[in-house]
């Protein structure tokens, strides 16, 4: 497996944000408000993987205390942060365009200020997930002698 790359998440996270913008365009007026818990979860799971990345780091090291790690079990959380990076661009993505779309739109529709707040806490629960990922990833990365 090869590390994630920041071209192919912004790549990822373009294409979310256009797609998210353009099905706002067309269909707004005709869908509910978000819920302002929407982003909870993501940012959850963000934290946990950030709280995982530090227990493995330290359990590779062997400091006291601690056990071996599994190498399988290094592999799949290896792959869990990529996988989680991947879907933490395309959040990304999607909240930024409807953060995009909201903020100009304020005045002409009355949910717009309150979508808009809860695309931006969105966002920055899929920045901390992609966070995660990311420092989890390096973390399992194999060390070349």
């Amino acid at each position: 497996m090869n590390p994630t790359r920041g071209r192919d998440l912004a790549l990822v996270a373009v294409i979310f944000g256009a797609l998210a913008y353009l099905l706002l365009w067309w269909a707004y007026r005709s869908i509910p408000a978000l819920p302002r818990t929407a982003p909870v979860s993501v940012l959850v799971i963000g934290a946990l993987e950030l709280q995982i990345a530090g227990h493995t780091r330290r359990r590779l090291e062997g400091r006291p205390g601690t056990r071996p790690i599994v190498a399988l079990t290094v592999a799949r959380l290896a792959a869990f942060a990529k996988a989680s990076s991947v879907a933490a661009a395309a959040l990304a993505g999607g909240w930024a365009g409807t953060l995009g779309y909201t903020i100009p739109r304020t005045d002409e529709f009355g949910s717009a200020g309150g979508d808009a707040i809860t695309a931006g806490l969105g966002l920055a629960a899929a920045v901390v997930l992609l966070v995660g990922g990311l420092v989890l990833e390096r973390v399992c990365r194999v060390r070349r002698e």
